[in-house]
């Protein structure tokens, strides 16, 4: 099985790099942007030193600019603070300086310093770069006055933001404070990134917030209903010529020694395992992934979940291998169900246990206006369940200047002996200046169908939606059809022989002192496919207020309709009987800045439930006093009271962070539901030695929880030293 999978990948390699060389020219997208929002890269011979200084002489030669417009409080009004941006480039690598001056130092905001956190309550700065200038995805860095670096995939129909922060690419960045305000430096290698070299112009953009005012300026596009990764709105940096990604290699090692020790059987083992993922750019614009072995104790755990519904839980993908250029996988883009592909079926059990992934290859890649994406997993055999070979293929082409037409396919099942095979196809399609007003529109279009065995007809699920997705006025409107045998083996689908239609419009406003205040109205049905009502839930202008710290306050009335066709054992012994149920409820929440030391934020939704009532009620505080450390604790407990039995459930969750440098970080985070009666301790340090080059010591314990005297049930201890050698 390995030698065909070998061979597969190497058959794929040669083909496309066959069809690199004989792409023309790439033709030239229509800028949307005016010439001022072009810069002229300056190449330099001695590069500067990132340290977070400015203080080279090769920044005094630099491309500057410093033109940029407030998106928020007052669009389109000067800045408060003045911004200077300067680039270089050699053969290796792009540069850009950042000097962020401010009036007050003292009250810059900075209070992460963690690798890959969540940096909206900071005074940072972010730069999106559009390597193909295909105006749709690209490469999303950030970073603060304390040097905590983001980074993330350019992914249009994700959320979160417009990308995807799952990605961890290889680049350099320091901050620091001074008597100006402050200054940060930034080293994207060559061999990180992909890129056309037929075309030396790249779509670019910077934005930066500064967080006690809630202010937020951006240079090219600065309009509040677009974001910093819409990438249509960008400016441009030519000259880029010259780059050299020297062999194209990059072959990361690792060794992971694992001790894990299981306390009901009584047994021990001790596991020394090796395994590596090698990276091959067969051209700057495509890159083979090959990896064996593969290990994932480094990534981050699951927040724990209790499921209180009909339909099963969703589950984000936090896997470096899967996560390089994901994007170019994204399938549809109207919702979570149903996904042709979704990688967390990959590598994982039914109960979400990791499995061994024995080898696994990707080819991905853009040539011309073509973008594709190949991979083949090969995971161990597990329980009574074969070893399996799983295959995902996606091609698209660009079209319109911003829109995407394609086709997926995938073959394998994670999950049974049963062959599984999906074809499907979709239209996606943005205009972001639509009538030459500005404003936004798009639409999405999708067909698939499943081959299963025994399951033959009624086997397609099909959508498409409208979109309005703009500042003042958002609306959006959907309809799919899931047919009762498609079964997306390699994907997600919540519920099969299913309607949905979802419909959306918010109405925004921006007065004085305040960042936005709105109103949200949207309403959601599910029906069989005979018409009858699953469920349905309506909002009917719900009032949100977010004040210009992002304090954020919410209420909003609910008013539900839930049909059982079959009786609901929502929890064990408690069986909701068949019926058709509608209920109200309301909805409110108040949430304080993270930019705050002392944050913290409530919910509480209460209301009809069924046959009785239900509150939930959740809080969390979160104390931020250094940059070094930091705790939150969440606790969330759901109050459900029926005629056919009262019951609570809890979920606590408290981290743990101390981090020493933007390099070194020990995270700690502590679980505990009463449903399971599971506490779980997950422990994570993570040096940098330096970008690519990894430490981890991972500790996880699971404690029963059921009885007076806790018992541990297993202890998990890994250490992981991952290497990353470039050719």
């Amino acid at each position: 099985m390995r030698s065909i999978f070998v061979w597969a990948i190497a058959t794929v390699s040669a083909a496309l790099l066959s069809l690199d060389r004989l792409v023309a020219e790439t033709s030239q997208t229509t800028e949307a942007v005016a010439d001022s929002f072009s810069v002229r890269i300056v190449h330099c011979s001695e590069p500067p030193k990132i340290d977070g200084k400015l203080d080279e002489d090769a920044w005094g030669k630099a491309a500057t600019f410093s033109n940029f417009t407030q998106v928020r409080p007052r669009e389109g009004v000067a800045p408060s603070e003045k911004t200077e941006i300067r680039l270089l480039c050699d053969s290796d690598f792009l540069y850009i300086g950042i000097r962020a001056y401010d009036s007050e130092p003292d009250k810059v905001i900075a209070k992460q310093m963690q690798r890959d956190i969540n940096l909206r309550s900071e005074d940072r700065v972010r730069f999106t770069i559009d390597t193909f200038r295909n105006l749709r995805g690209g490469y999303y860095f950030a970073i603060n006055a304390r040097g905590s670096r983001q980074d993330g995939l350019v992914d249009p129909g994700g959320s979160g933001g417009g990308y995807q922060s799952e990605w961890d690419g290889i680049w350099y960045g320091e901050s620091s404070i001074d008597d100006l305000g402050w200054v940060a430096e930034v080293a994207i290698p060559a061999k990180t990134i992909s890129f056309d070299p037929r075309d030396d112009t790249w779509g670019f953009n910077v934005e930066r917030d500064i967080e006690r005012k809630g202010e937020r300026i951006r240079w090219s596009g600065a309009q509040r209903n677009k974001r910093i990764t819409d990438m249509s709105s960008a400016g441009t940096i030519t000259d880029i010529r010259d780059f050299t990604q020297g062999r194209g290699i990059d072959f990361v090692p690792y060794l992971k020694a694992d001790f894990k020790k299981d306390y009901a059987a009584g047994t021990d083992s001790f596991e020394l395992k090796p395994g590596m993922d090698f990276f091959y750019k067969l051209s700057p614009s495509v890159t083979m992934a090959l990896t064996v072995n593969t290990d994932f104790a480094e990534s981050e755990v699951d927040a724990r979940r209790v499921n209180l519904t009909r339909f099963p839980l969703f589950f984000e993908e936090k896997r470096d291998f899967f996560l390089q250029d994901a994007n170019i996988f994204s399938f549809g883009q109207i919702g979570r169900s149903p996904l042709p592909f979704h990688s967390r079926r990959i590598g994982l059990t039914p109960g979400r246990e990791p499995l061994d992934i024995l080898a696994g290859g990707k080819i991905t890649g853009r040539i011309g206006d073509l973008n594709f994406g190949f991979l083949n997993v090969q995971v161990d055999e597990f329980e009574n369940l074969d070893s399996k070979n799983l295959t995902v293929g996606r091609v698209s082409m660009n079209v319109l200047g911003e829109s995407e037409t394609g086709i997926i396919v995938t073959h394998g099942n994670p999950s049974g002996d049963t062959e599984n095979s999906i074809f499907g196809y979709d239209f996606n399609f943005k205009n972001s200046d639509f009538g030459g007003s500005g404003q936004i529109i798009e639409s999405h279009l999708y067909v698939m169908k499943s081959f299963t065995p025994g399951l033959s007809g009624n086997d397609f699920a099909y959508g498409a939606s409208v979109g309005y997705p703009n500042d003042k006025w958002e609306f959006s409107a959907n309809a799919e059809q899931i047919d009762r045998n498609f079964d997306p083996a390699l994907g997600f689908v919540d519920k099969p022989g299913t309607r949905k239609f979802q419909t959306l419009l918010v109405r925004s406003w921006h007065p004085d002192r305040l960042e936005s205040l709105s109103l949200d109205t949207h309403a959601e049905v599910r029906t069989r496919l005979d018409g009858e009502i699953i469920d349905g839930e309506l909002q009917v202008a719900g009032l949100s207020v977010e004040n210009l710290m992002q304090d954020e306050f919410l209420i909003a009335p609910l008013f539900l309709e839930e049909q059982l066709f079959e009786p609901f054992e929502i929890l064990d012994g408690i069986v909701i009987p068949i019926g058709n149920y509608s209920f109200s409820r309301y909805l409110g929440e108040f949430v304080t800045s993270d930019a705050r030391s002392l944050s913290a934020s409530i919910s509480v939704e209460g209301g009809d439930f069924f046959t009785g009532a239900r509150t939930d009620l959740s809080g969390t505080v979160g104390w931020r006093p250094s940059p070094h450390f930091n705790v939150s604790a969440n606790y969330e407990t759901n109050i459900i009271e029926l005629p056919e039995g009262d019951f609570t459930v809890n979920v606590a969750q408290l981290n743990l962070n101390v981090i020493f440098s933007p390099r070194l970080a020990w995270n700690i985070v502590n679980q505990w539901d009463d449903e399971s009666n599971r506490y779980g301790i997950n422990g994570r340090i993570r040096w940098t030695i330096k970008p690519g080059n990894d430490l981890f010591l991972v500790f996880n314990q699971e404690i029963d929880t059921s009885t007076n005297k806790w018992k541990t049930v297993n202890s998990d201890l890994s250490t992981k030293a991952a290497w990353t050698f470039r050719f």
